[in-house]
């Protein structure tokens, strides 16, 4: 009641004087306290615009207004991805997944003309078609073999389920098919480890780090000789920036394989992130390790990607696109770095025309890619076309796979929409990008 009373005398002194700060303060704190989110990111937006972003930081303003962004897009994730429809994303993102494993876990020497159960005989067509990336196809297959009740490949199929199911975002059906793959007495050891190091992303996803780092170091104990535990341990170390244990695992990682392309980038984004943050003195050996990559790994794009997005860090904006544009000529499918040349022609020449052009091809050629979807948004708001941003962040959220993709992308929607109505309603002039955030804070860790 004291809250709601707050709220009424707030709206009517601002009947009397529209951009009464201390008002517009006063109802959008009791508006917090209502849980009417919405409605109090909007007075707060009106507070930063009216007194503008150098006064507003000064008096914490924007630190209040921040937060209440973060309990609004944490409460709207919880219930987008419980409501979430299952879709496969993009091919993008699928194949970031599976290149993130040894898939020799999976293999077999079978051919379907040899085997006599039809979901064994299936299992054999699935792995070639995840080989022709023809993923579309996949968990339908999957569905199919799993109903025949398969003899020789039941616990491959089950895992595969379940890892697509999770880049689909369908969290109940992961971990239904990890948790049987876990429990099941007839498992090969390297499958436990693969269901293991799954349902931990699974958990991580749901933002549940605790049951997830318990599975990471589960699949570790179950097989120290295996890569795979140590790179996915890594990414949630990188996750929650612990980068010192972080880096540990990606030097065991590639200790055990050391042709194995995933951890190399990891290791080098971290490595770069310490150098940014920590030990600036690692900036030599970021770069004699970026330059070891290429030489290793001539054809892997994401080395060359990785390279760019340093250099681009570094104002090194010729070189960087070098890096970026034979990213695009190695994986021509991989939107994603064209995303990324975008995003340097705007730091570089600040064009975003030319960027706007780039992001609408990349989005053209594969319309569920989330990342190109963020960066068309944040093209859209600063050319002021906000209608335009919030049906790009919109789409985007259909997309997304983890409740921290899905809060961020939710409070971005929010703050921009209800900045579009304060500049309407105030007559005030919005932020711009500049003070939005700083592009060179863009680089983004290495997908997986």
């Amino acid at each position: 009641k004291q809250w709601y009373q707050r709220r009424v005398r707030g709206s009517k002194a601002l009947d009397l004087n529209q951009k009464y700060i201390k008002a517009i303060q006063r109802r959008a704190t009791a508006y917090e306290k209502l849980n009417k989110y919405e409605a109090s990111i909007k007075d707060w937006t009106a507070v930063c615009l009216i007194e503008g972003p150098e006064k507003s930081m000064k008096a914490g303003y924007m630190a209040t207004s921040d937060r209440v962004l973060k309990a609004y897009g944490d409460d709207k994730a919880k219930k987008l991805m419980a409501s979430r429809v299952p879709r496969l994303p993009s091919h993008t993102v699928i194949k970031s997944a599976l290149d993130n494993i040894h898939m020799r876990d999976f293999h077999s020497t079978a051919t379907p003309e040899s085997l006599e159960n039809m979901g064994d005989k299936l299992y054999i067509q699935i792995l070639a078609d995840i080989e022709n990336r023809e993923y579309d196809v996949v968990p339908d297959k999957l569905d199919l073999a799993l109903k025949e009740e398969p003899v020789k490949f039941l616990n491959q199929l089950r895992c595969l389920r379940g890892i697509f199911a999770w880049v689909m975002a369908d969290y109940k059906t992961a971990l239904q098919n990890f948790d049987a793959v876990i429990v099941d007495a007839k498992s090969y050891m390297r499958l436990k480890v693969q269901a293991h190091i799954h349902r931990g992303e699974v958990y991580q996803a749901k933002g549940d780090k605790n049951r997830a780092m318990a599975d990471y170091n589960t699949a570790v104990q179950l097989d120290e000789d295996h890569p795979d535990p140590y790179l996915h341990r890594a990414q949630f170390y990188l996750s929650i920036e612990s980068l010192g244990p972080a880096i540990k695992d990606l030097e065991k990682c590639i200790e055990l394989d050391e042709d194995f392309p995933a951890p190399w980038t990891q290791l080098v984004y971290g490595q770069y992130q310490m150098a940014r943050t920590m030990t600036p003195s690692l900036l030599d050996q970021v770069f004699k390790n970026l330059g070891k990559m290429q030489e290793k790994f001539k054809d892997v794009a994401d080395i060359f990607a990785l390279y760019g997005q340093v250099l681009q860090d570094q104002r090194q904006f010729s070189a960087a696109e070098e890096k970026f544009l034979e990213a695009q000529r190695l994986a021509p499918d991989n939107v994603t770095y064209k995303a990324h040349v975008a995003t340097l022609k705007m730091m570089a020449e600040n064009n975003f025309d030319s960027a706007l052009v780039l992001l609408n091809e990349a989005h053209e050629k594969d319309p569920k890619c989330d990342f190109v979807l963020e960066n068309l948004g944040m093209i859209y708001i600063q050319k002021q076309m906000y209608p335009q941003a919030l049906e790009c962040f919109k789409k985007a959220l259909e997309l997304v796979k983890t409740e921290a993709e899905a809060a961020h992308l939710s409070a971005l929607y929010i703050g921009i929409q209800c900045q579009w109505e304060v500049c309407d309603e105030y007559n005030v002039k919005p932020v711009s990008i500049a003070d939005l955030q700083d592009f060179s804070q863009m680089m983004t860790a290495p997908q997986g």
